[in-house]
């Protein structure tokens, strides 16, 4: 027989229901997220950028020591922000962040994510990254972020390690 009075076993059973209505819309949004119904694209840093969207002037390099960069692998591959940042750091980039993101279309080499005044700083980066796109966003600084896809390859940031640093336009899409 149960002594406690009949508002505590209720409370009880709410918390308990509360509890599992949590566990359970949790486990329903991961598993529409897993079988593609729920964009995942909703919750990372968006899409590939398109070309329309490029900025067209001529940039000119600056040296890579003015370069601030965050690293982001959205592959599933473990420890490429990490070689990479690695890499950079050697060629004199600063390094700010490492860490996984969460892009619902990973099919492409890199992403450079910059913002307005951070285009020249983008385009160095760019130079060492063959086959990377920007995407211009509204940050306000000179922070550059490196977005990794499956279609990223080690061996070419280690090909483009003789560059001639020359002016040039961004590249913003795949083509």
């Amino acid at each position: 027989m149960d002594h406690r009075p009949a508002s505590t076993r209720t409370q009880r059973l709410l918390i308990w229901l509360g509890t599992f209505a949590v566990i359970g819309l949790i486990s329903g949004t991961s598993w529409l997220m897993i079988n593609g119904t729920l964009p995942v694209s909703i919750f990372g840093r968006g899409s590939i950028p398109a070309a329309d969207q490029c900025p067209s002037g001529t940039q000119q390099p600056v040296v890579p020591e003015r370069v601030r960069i965050s690293v982001f692998n959205t592959t599933n591959a473990p420890g490429l922000a990490h070689q990479v940042a690695d890499e950079l750091s050697l060629r004199g980039f600063r390094v700010a962040d490492v860490d996984n993101d969460y892009f619902a279309d990973t099919g492409f080499a890199g992403i450079i994510r910059v913002g307005d005044r951070g285009l020249r700083q983008a385009y160095t980066l760019q130079q060492h990254i063959p086959g990377s796109m920007v995407d211009v966003d509204d940050r306000g600084d000179f922070r550059v972020d490196l977005i990794l896809g499956s279609e990223f390859e080690v061996q070419d940031i280690e090909e483009a390690e003789d560059l001639d640093l020359v002016p040039g336009l961004l590249r913003c899409s795949a083509d």
